[in-house]
């Protein structure tokens, strides 16, 4: 393995001479502290140097991801005193990380030594491309990087897997200050953080590649390693009527609606609408569907049509079973199944405001606002009955260009009624009278560290709920009923970290349905590899991939093993893990194999193969013999995705789980497979395999979430309530996924009709604009 050469002008291998200690009665100890870019934000190192030798590394990196940048946090400090230096390998599949945190502990070693770090740069120049990982699990990126002696002088993206609108925000504003700024410890851009990650890669590669060209000190990349200052002690105070705290689906409407009700009271529009990313249109931006009831226009104008072929993952032909086609469908059937599902836990008045203003809401995006949606099909699940779901531009996936589009439009509009937006302008507190009781605006920081105070008669936030939050969906998830305390991992938007959730909560919201699981579509691998490379195999005449980085993967959502939670239990069909299913087990669960069923997949393969949709590299072929897989499990125990033991109390120990209820819980599930009959779930019996002897090995598997659902308690103004559940905050209200737990239960998933969030999005944000108008405080 190649080593990371972050090296100082100074040599920081050291021999301890033990005369010198014998002289010295006190010890000379020196500290150093630097900070360098990591690829989910700053990271921090303090080297602490006692007589000359490295004795303490610490490693601060929160923002790094779960298994992989975090492997780097936890093991390179240990590889740094290990070796007595700062000049250690990198970790396997998280370089970003790991040389963020090489350079910046080369740099704290150099301040507690009062020495230069770096060397005089000298680079060959030339272009230098290199293929790196990013944010597409699948498809790597090619990033060109053109140099001079000492310069960078232009960035360019090739082939990617990336979505399109998220990388164009990176190309649009994170390249530019780099080249700027002439380093990459740029911060990444809030709601592009992969993209702009995979592109810091392959500069840095460039970078090295182009110093070692040129015979140079590869110390010297630290002149592109300079962190960039923000200003301080700059405050504006900026004043408005009404202020929208999130541009996503529902923070986009609310701000569009409230310039419009503005308008036709005759006001004059005074409303801000904010975005901590560098783009509008948040998660509705990325994802597929909307769920509207009864869109009165797009009926009539669509002849009360309904798709015949289902549109997704699953495409298939559909029936219309519809009895009364004079509409799509029968609102008091559909709300009296959605009360029953939610076994009376959603608020009815405000399922009504749903059911009753989301055909409108459509109609108000396709004729006033240009947005384009197909005729309505069913929900992705079988047994769905409903057309209410209704695909962006009559396509599925390969339309996230066309999509952001459509918020351009709603943003040319926004802005010729006078409304105003800041982007990069993360808001993370609000402005509370505790005397009045009323909320009057939010404190808010820009990407340049300048600070804001805006005032606001009314503050509608629309933050995209907290599913980016380790610490609140820790803290506030429910495992009364599942056992969903924890981080989760997430294919939504990592920026939706429920700051502003947690500062109304701070001044005596209540809640509804907070503790409730996340949305939840698919299920993976607690983490993704991208360790082996991808290749093909003939069978049969027929060209196959063989991914070997799904492998752990499908053996941790595989459907003929048993799979436990983190109480040891089963949670549900095996077979339903990969779709649907996963979140019963909470934020990871654990899928058993005894040694037989390794040997078999080694030399027989896998009898079935399950890969989460979206996050793959293309699966396995059944049947094919996995020949590498001891390789493969060597990486993934490497990455914590793997545990193995001789004996299953130690395996319950490795996985820290109980090991009572775990045995038992093996016991039962062997007797079921002897029985041919799953009593607990029903799994079929040809998937129905018993666990024999060891040693024994557990694959970390885990749900993929696109948000939280509850959250905030609303009423049907949209104001935020108290505890009480009655009185409403004054000055604040709540749309999207910030109070969807309205709609729904803690006692059960996500509705599964198609839609529903993206549905709730753009009708709470309509009406919530409405209503903050409305009732705005004078």
């Amino acid at each position: 393995m190649k080593k990371a050469k972050y090296l100082l002008s100074i040599v920081l291998v050291f021999t301890v001479l033990f005369s010198t200690v014998a002289c010295s009665n006190t010890p000379e100890t020196k500290t150093g502290t630097a900070t360098a870019q990591g690829f989910g934000g700053p990271i921090t190192v303090t080297v602490t140097v006692t007589d000359g030798v490295l004795t303490d590394v610490k490693v601060e990196g929160p923002s790094e991801s779960a298994g992989i940048g975090s492997i780097a946090v936890e093991q390179l400090p240990a590889k740094m005193l290990e070796a007595k230096s700062v000049d250690v390998d990198v970790i396997s599949g998280a370089t970003i990380s790991s040389k963020a945190i090489l350079a910046a502990a080369a740099e704290a070693y150099a301040n507690a030594m009062g020495e230069e770090v770096g060397a005089e740069v000298k680079m060959a120049p030339g272009t230098y491309t290199n293929e790196v990982w990013a944010f597409s699990p699948n498809v790597k990126m090619e990033v060109a990087v053109t140099v001079s002696e000492d310069k960078i002088l232009s960035i360019e993206v090739g082939k990617n897997g990336e979505t399109e609108p998220i990388l164009q925000n990176a190309i649009d504003l994170y390249i530019p200050r780099i080249l700027e700024n002439q380093s990459i410890a740029v911060d990444a851009i809030t709601g592009a953080t992969g993209s702009s990650g995979g592109i810091r890669l392959g500069v840095m590669k460039a970078l090295e590649q182009a110093l070692e060209a040129a015979e140079s000190d590869p110390a010297a990349i630290t002149a592109f390693q300079k962190p960039i200052p923000k200003v301080s002690g700059k405050t504006e105070t900026l004043n408005y009527d009404v202020v929208v705290v999130g541009m996503g689906g529902s923070g986009s409407a609310a701000a569009m609606s409230a310039a419009e009700a503005q308008v036709a009271a005759g006001q004059e529009v005074s409303v801000l609408a904010i975005e901590k990313a560098g783009k509008y249109g948040g998660t509705s931006a990325v994802t597929s569907e909307m769920m509207a009831i009864n869109p009165p226009r797009f009926m009539k104008d669509n002849n009360y049509e309904v798709r015949k072929i289902q549109l997704g993952v699953f495409e298939r032909p559909l029936e219309d079973t519809r009895k009364d086609k004079s509409v799509y469908v029968d609102v008091e059937e559909m709300k009296s199944a959605w009360l029953e599902y939610t076994e009376g836990d959603a608020k009815e008045e405000m399922l009504d405001l749903m059911l009753n203003h989301s055909g409108e809401t459509l109609d108000w995006l396709v004729y006033e606002h240009g947005f384009t949606f197909g005729k309505p099909q069913l929900g992705v699940e079988p047994s769905a009955t409903y057309f209410c779901v209704y695909q962006y531009n009559d396509s599925f996936m390969d339309n996230k260009h066309i999509i952001i589009t459509y918020f351009d439009t709603l943003y040319d509009h926004f802005t010729k009624l006078g409304g105003q937006y800041m982007l990069e302008t993360e808001a993370y507190e609000l402005l509370y009278d505790k005397d009045t009781k009323t909320v009057t605006g939010v404190k808010a920081v820009g990407a340049d560290g300048t600070e804001y105070i805006i005032n606001a008669k009314a503050v509608i936030l629309a933050t995209g709920g907290f599913c980016g939050n380790g610490e609140m969906t820790s803290e506030l998830l429910s495992d009364e009923y599942y056992p969903l305390k924890g981080t989760w991992n997430m294919v939504g938007m990592t920026q939706n970290d429920g700051k502003m959730i947690a500062s109304a909560l701070d001044i005596g919201a209540g809640t509804y349905n907070i503790g409730m699981a996340p949305i939840v579509h698919i299920g993976g691998s607690r983490v993704l590899l991208h360790d082996f490379e991808t290749y093909t195999v003939e069978i049969d005449g027929e060209t196959k991939t063989v991914a070997l980085n799904d492998v752990p993967m499908i053996m941790s959502i595989s459907g003929n093993v048993m799979t436990v939670n983190k109480e040891g239990k089963r949670f549900t069909a095996e077979t339903g893990l990969g779709f649907l299913e996963p979140w019963k087990g909470g934020p990871e669960f654990y899928s058993i194999w005894s040694d037989d069923q390794i040997q078999k997949v080694r030399e027989e393969g896998f009898a079935t193969v399950t890969v989460g949709a979206f996050i793959n590299q293309g699966g396995v072929p059944t049947g094919y013999p996995i020949k590498e897989l001891d390789e493969v499990i060597n990486v993934a125990m490497e990455k914590g995705i793997c545990y193995k033991a001789d004996t299953l109390e130690e395996l319950a120990a490795e996985l820290g789980i109980d090991a009572d209820n775990f045995l038992q819980t093996v016991e039962t599930y062997n007797g079921y497979c002897a029985e041919g009959v799953d009593a607990d779930f029903g799994k079929a019996a040809d998937f129905l395999i018993p666990i024999k002897e060891g040693p024994y090995y557990a694959f970390v598997g885990a749900p993929y979430a696109y948000s939280t659902c509850g959250g905030l308690d609303i009423n049907t103004k949209f104001q935020v309530l108290r505890p009480d559940g009655q009185t409403p905050i004054n000055g604040l209200y709540s749309c999207g996924t910030d109070c969807l737990g309205v709609l729904l239960s803690e006692k059960k998933a996500y509705v599964t009709y198609g839609g529903a969030a993206q549905g709730w999005a753009y009708t709470s944000g309509k009406l919530a604009g409405e209503s903050a108008v409305k009732n705005m405080v004078k």
